[in-house]
């Protein structure tokens, strides 16, 4: 087994964990309850585990998976984590999740935007029979606990952008004025985008480097991986007595807890869910009234790439970008869904997102000497999708995993609103290159964040949700939920701060709580 070590500092002690705590199959089976059992290892349940055990609640975390290497070459973690697509989205299966520690952050580009309040507010995208329960005004203090968390660096912003009291404690190092001046002959107002920021000297923030390791130092903590929750187990008054686990070798374990929390994203989460099927709960828990996995969406965007004349401020080799909130309410007003521009400036080196055949890579003299003629202007627009009961994750009803049971099969149509949105996101990018003077204007194929939402939304009303407002299944006393699968709409915004947010105020409520008894 690799010893891979993790190492946390808290005060002047730094202290130094093997991943001997990593895998802690004797946590399991015992007769004592902890106190609160977290299903998942991504941002939710890191950052909500974290904070519950700095209040001395003993904390137990479950993740199926380990390492991201062997995300990478463990077949039966690709297999267990297959899901069924059918829909006119073409939706891709693969790359959309991870099952290691971390989830999926560990491919996070470390965007950390908080929702605009009009997101949280009746506009023509909110389900009327289901609003939001919560105000941006509820989510306001826990957006800046989760901003320290994630150690969010950015610039000031403009009054386009979600508003803040107090500027981002962590001041952005890039400079994006070129690129600004760039697309304000365009008319558009660019604002810098919030960034995780890693405490180290490596380019991304992985929550099992940044958070994970102040959890595992915590004498009230414990971090189960490389077993899978197969079932949740309910007793005669519905509430959740156990986690039924499943090791590789087929063998059951069981954890048990006052309190569990599923933290496995849009797809898993209704998958377990409906997975747990019961003499007390026949259609799956929290599914009483057919709610569960039903209106997931996504966010598409839109991706054109075109040449520009370089300016003093385009002969930098990496790329620069910039997102505008400038048409976020526009777009609301015309009947559409919200909208997110971003722009990318690249010379030498291309970004993440740029098609090989459009990328930077020099492929012979010429195309060698044209990157010194021109720089690559990147402008897209990621889109606010209209729920539909009809989008949702329901159980395959052919194909099963490892230990038999149904993998999750995702039904996902584009609606005639989504096309018209994605539509007018085009016009509205020809419209900026044409002021800009740009040429060679080439649109790449739909693209998608993996942002899965929706599929187990909150609100007050057991009849069209899933939780209430305080994250709690709603005929289950003891079980709650916690990622952007409660997410009423997701807008166009990037959800991970939102999500994080979320974790810190479940938090306050469950330690709260537990000290009620």
């Amino acid at each position: 087994m690799l010893r891979e070590l993790w190492t946390v500092q808290l005060g002047r002690k730094v202290v130094v964990i093997l991943n001997n705590k990593i895998r802690n199959l004797d946590a399991l089976d015992t007769s004592e309850p902890c106190d609160v059992c977290i299903i998942g290892s991504g941002p939710a349940g890191t950052i909500l585990g974290t904070e519950l055990v700095k209040k001395g609640v003993r904390t137990l975390i479950i993740e199926s998976g380990g390492s991201v290497l062997r995300w990478i070459v463990d077949s039966r973690l690709k297999e267990l984590a297959a899901y069924q697509v059918t829909g006119n989205t073409e939706y891709p299966l693969k790359n959309s999740r991870a099952r290691a520690i971390g989830g999926t952050s560990n491919f996070w580009t470390g965007r950390c935007t908080r929702f605009h309040p009009s997101d949280f507010e009746i506009n023509p995208y909110t389900p009327q029979e289901n609003p939001w329960p919560i105000t941006y005004a509820d989510l306001e203090s826990y957006y800046k606990k989760a901003e320290k968390s994630l150690r969010v660096r950015g610039g000031n912003a403009s009054k386009y952008a979600p508003p803040r009291e107090n500027p981002l404690r962590i001041q952005s190092k890039t400079d994006i004025s070129g690129l600004k001046a760039i697309v304000e002959k365009a008319g558009v107002v660019l604002d810098d985008s919030p960034t995780a920021t890693p405490s180290k000297s490596i380019r991304f923030f992985r929550v099992q480097k940044e958070i994970l390791p102040a959890f595992l130092a915590s004498p009230h903590s414990t971090f189960v991986s490389s077993v899978d929750v197969t079932r949740l187990i309910p007793n005669t008054d519905r509430r959740i007595a156990s986690a039924e686990l499943t090791l590789p070798n087929g063998e059951k374990k069981i954890a048990r807890a006052k309190i569990f929390v599923v933290a496995c994203g849009g797809i898993e989460t209704p998958r377990l869910l409906l997975c747990s099927r019961s003499e007390q709960c026949p259609n799956g828990i929290g599914n009483t009234y057919d709610r569960v996995g039903r209106c997931f969406n996504e966010h598409p965007a839109v991706n054109f790439y075109a040449k520009i004349n370089h300016t003093k401020s385009t002969l930098y080799p990496s790329n620069k970008i910039g997102r505008s909130h400038q048409f976020y309410e526009t777009f609301r007003e015309q009947g559409l869904g919200s909208a997110l521009f971003v722009f990318r400036q690249a010379w030498l080196l291309p970004h993440h997102n740029m098609p090989l055949k459009l990328s930077n890579i020099p492929k012979n003299l010429a195309s060698i000497i044209g990157r010194f003629r021109k720089a690559t202007l990147y402008i897209g627009a990621t889109i606010e999708m209209k729920l539909s009961d009809s989008n949702r994750v329901v159980l395959s009803k052919d194909k099963m995993d490892c230990f038999g049971n149904p993998i999750a099969h995702l039904i996902f149509n584009f609606s005639d609103e989504d096309l018209k949105t994605l539509e007018r996101c085009r016009e509205l990018i020809l419209s900026m290159y044409k002021k800009i003077g740009a040429t060679d204007v080439f649109e790449a194929e739909v693209s998608w964040s993996r942002h899965h939402q929706s599929t187990c939304r909150m609100g007050d009303n057991p009849k069209t949700s899933v939780v209430n407002a305080n994250l709690r299944v709603h005929d289950t006393e003891n079980l709650y939920l916690c990622g952007s699968e409660v997410f009423i709409t997701g807008g166009a915004m990037q959800p991970c701060l939102t999500i994080a947010a979320l974790a810190h105020r479940l938090s306050d409520y469950l330690v709260t709580r537990l000290r009620q008894g």
